[in-house]
């Protein structure tokens, strides 16, 4: 929630500035998460399962989910300085269950991300195309959600119902690259990219079967911290509206 808010404020004072802008973007993509960890953890239930006799699928991983950004750019002969944020989301999870009892793991992460950006264009004469280059770095507001749901039914009865929610913020980078395709005051953008996005071990609310213990972080199946690592390759296409 204090994550939400911040952005919130961040983005009324960058949008109280759009006047000031030369330039407004929007793109949407496709976005690489490297979640080592979470996938891992849900492998290892896997194989904790199937190496106790049981018949198991492999897991859904985490890899990756629909990206989106946006920017304000200020124009100085063949640089931009501006503000960009973006947004990914992706969930993984791990089923099982038989006669006896049933498992369920499911993780859901996402993020958003603030960054001041510096891009140098290269403009070719007599083409509409202009490739360019961008670094950006700035702050990410991590959001992480690991659920279990145990149940056995026989020879006896039991339960564990369990949701870790945990939050927390890191350093942003991004290398970007791409071309824009000029026509008029539009620009028509294809580019590729690598975010750096570790935000390490989250902490936040435990709840148990009811019982909620506060600042704790994500547990896997062999007690060891989760960490969660946004980073990761991007792939998008955008449109831009100079001014």
């Amino acid at each position: 929630m204090k994550a939400i808010i911040l952005f919130a404020i961040l983005f009324f004072v960058l949008s109280s500035n759009i006047i000031f802008c030369q330039s407004l973007g929007i793109s949407i993509g496709y976005g690489y998460l490297n979640m080592s960890a979470a996938n891992q953890d849900l492998k290892d239930t896997e194989n904790l399962i199937s190496g106790a006799g049981g018949y198991t699928n492999e897991p859904d991983e985490i890899k990756g989910g629909l990206f989106l950004e946006g920017n304000f750019k200020y124009s100085i002969g063949k640089f931009n300085l501006g503000v960009t944020a973006d947004y990914i989301s992706s969930s993984g999870n791990f089923g099982y269950g038989d006669q006896s009892g049933s498992l369920d793991v499911n993780y859901d992460v996402s993020t958003t991300e603030v960054l001041g950006l510096f891009e140098i264009i290269f403009p070719i004469e007599l083409s509409s195309w202009q490739p360019f280059a961008q670094l950006a770095a700035g702050v990410g507001f991590a959001n992480a959600e690991r659920t279990i749901d145990f149940r056995v039914y026989d020879p006896y009865s039991a339960y564990l119902n369990l949701k870790n929610t945990v939050d927390g913020n890191y350093f942003a980078g991004r290398v970007k690259a791409g071309a824009d395709y000029l026509i008029q005051n539009v620009m028509l953008e294809i580019a590729v990219g690598y975010r750096l996005a570790n935000a390490g071990e989250l902490k936040g609310d435990h709840v148990e079967n009811g019982t909620t213990y506060t600042d704790m972080p994500v547990k896997d199946i062999n007690g060891n911290g989760v960490e969660f690592d946004y980073s990761g390759f991007f792939v998008t296409g955008g449109v831009s509206i100079r001014f």
